[in-house]
């Protein structure tokens, strides 16, 4: 989450607290209407990719004056990605919860399905 100042944002905010940026990537309906219900009046959310159809509250997003906006990943970054975590430039070893032998697939996509114990899961081959 990111503060926005108000001379910044190239817009009018509303009075009182800062509008929060939150991007939201996971692609969960779930975790986007979390990321909802977390926002102060006026913030921007937005959401990176989508793993299918969503029903949103908008009485809070119209409510507390919302902008929820939308892009898609994996363009032209991912090569950009892959080359930077190959270089070590991105440590991606903390978002890593578990790593199990391709042999444990199903095992993998158990943990994998439950937040409470993992973050991301990956195969070995």
């Amino acid at each position: 989450m990111v503060r926005v100042s108000r001379r910044k944002a190239g817009r009018a905010l509303p009075s009182g607290p800062l509008a929060c940026l939150r991007t939201q990537a996971s692609g969960n309906q779930a975790a986007l209407v979390g990321a909802l219900d977390v926002m102060h009046p006026g913030g921007i959310v937005v959401q990176v990719g989508i793993g299918g159809e969503m029903t949103l509250p908008m009485s809070l997003i119209v409510a507390r004056e919302l902008e929820l906006r939308g892009t898609f990943r994996f363009d032209h970054e991912f090569g950009l990605a892959v080359e930077m975590m190959a270089r070590g430039h991105v440590d991606v070893k903390p978002l890593v919860s578990a790593t199990l032998p391709f042999d444990s697939a199903v095992a993998a996509f158990t943990l994998a399905g439950d937040r409470s114990r993992a973050m991301k899961v990956q195969l070995a081959f």
